[in-house]
Formats: structure tokens, sequence, C-alpha cells
């Protein structure tokens, strides 16, 4: 109960973070394998002064196989799409050095892991998205990489149906705890005013402690504003034991928001 006490008041004194919490529950959601709640803190401004206060911003419900994951995102009621499909998607085996993946994926940009409760996941469908895609994973030795073929084009009428028109490609090198990994993706790529979105990642995780995620990408757009962002996260991965939960692991997180 002290641990948690002392966490609480860290999270009032670092109010300008954001703070997310997952947790693995069994035997309340039937056949399920994770529910995660995630919080954030919004401030409102009052005129003269303003209020700062934490809200819950959805809840994810996650089933997860060896080849197979479903994940639905619950929103307030009042959302204009209360639920709604983060993931959906089968892998396939067919050679040893690779594997396949079909349906509606997290984009392999920078190290953000598809598992909800692997990262400060409010942060996922803000900056990186999912889209229905086809993508090959494989390693060799300590380098991994994903390279993908994404329905991430616009029907604008012209014809029946709409060319897949995102490729992309990352890279990442593992060392004892440590993995750098680097990402390139191209929106519109069979376009002439093609975008390309970087990123560079840095995770090391302290043994079954703590982990340390840091991620430094470029997602351009059509104004003059920066577009190169960054965010931090860490997280207590020994977690806490609650009431009906398995594990609790509490997140401190920092972003940046230029042109989001």
């Amino acid at each position: 109960m002290k641990k948690i006490g002392l966490i609480l008041i860290g999270l009032l004194l670092f109010s300008s973070f954001s703070f997310a919490s997952s947790a693995v529950i069994e035997k309340i959601i039937p056949n399920s394998n994770v529910l995660s709640f995630y919080y954030s803190s919004k401030r409102i401004d009052k005129g003269v002064g303003s209020e700062r206060f934490w809200h819950l911003k959805s809840a994810r419900l996650e089933w997860i196989g060896d080849n197979y994951d479903v994940d639905l995102e619950l929103a307030p009621l009042a959302a204009g799409n209360p639920i709604s499909i983060k993931q959906a998607w089968i892998k396939f085996i067919p050679f040893k050095f690779m594997d396949i993946s079909l349906g509606k994926i997290s984009y392999p940009f920078c190290n953000v892991s598809s598992k909800t409760t692997s990262n400060i996941t409010i942060f996922q469908p803000t900056l990186f998205g999912e889209d229905w895609m086809i993508k090959f994973n494989g390693e060799f030795g300590k380098l991994g990489w994903n390279a993908y073929w994404a329905d991430g084009g616009i029907n604008e009428g012209i014809s029946a149906y709409d060319i897949p028109s995102t490729i992309g490609f990352r890279g990442k090198y593992s060392l004892a705890g440590l993995d750098v990994g680097a990402s390139l993706r191209i929106r519109d790529w069979d376009n002439d005013d093609r975008k390309y979105d970087w990123g560079a990642d840095l995770l090391y995780e302290l043994g079954n402690i703590a982990k340390f995620n840091c991620q430094v990408f470029n997602l351009p757009d059509d104004d003059d504003n920066s577009d190169l962002n960054f965010f931090l996260t860490t997280s207590y991965e020994k977690g806490f034991i609650l009431p009906f939960a398995k594990k609790t692991i509490p997140y401190l997180g920092y972003f940046s928001r230029n042109g989001i």
C-alpha cells in the first residue's frame, strides 16, 4: 500500500505527463485475455485560471493467440464510434525464416508493440495507426525486419476500387536488453506527392524491473509546422497485484505535439 501511495503522489507531481494503467483480468470477461484501462491528464481553462484532472480515455478488450489477435477499443458512448476494431489479424508461417500476417494490423513503425499491455498504447492509434495490410516479418540472428503493403489510400470515386498505397520497412538490432531500430513508411507511394515518414527508436529493459522506451519520428503533412516529434515512456514492469487483477503495470510518459 505504501508503494501505491508513493506512485499516486508522484503522478500528482508530474501532472503535465501522461499516465496509463493496464491490467490483465482473468475470469471477469469470459474467454478474453486482456482488459486494459487508459487514463490521461486534461486541463480545462477557466478564464482566470485552469483545472487539471485525470479521466478515463478508453478501455481495450483483446483476445490473443499464437497466430491471431483481435483487439477492440471501447470509448465513451457519447463518442462517434464507441466500439472500433484496432486489430484483427491471422499469421501464417510458410518459411522458417519468415512469417506472413494478414488483416487489420498496427503499423510496425518505431518500437511500438501491437500488444495493449506492452507499451503506453494510448499514443499508438494517434501517432502510427493501423490499416488492412499484408505484413512480412523475419529474423536473422540479432537482426529483425518487417516489410508491409497497406491499404492506406483514398478512393476518390474515379474507379470502383482503391489500390493499397502505403509501403514500409522497419529494421531492428537487439543486444543484451537493448533494441535499436529504424523505420521508413511511404504514403501514396504511387503518386507524385508521396510522403515519407521516418523514425528511430531505442528501448532498454532493466531486467524485469523497468522498461525505457524512446521514439523520435517525423510524419510530414501539408502545413508549415514542424512534424518532428518524440516520446519517452518509463514503466514499472514488476507491476502490482490489485483486486481482480493478475498484474497492473503503471506508466509515466511524455510526448511532444508538433503538428498534432
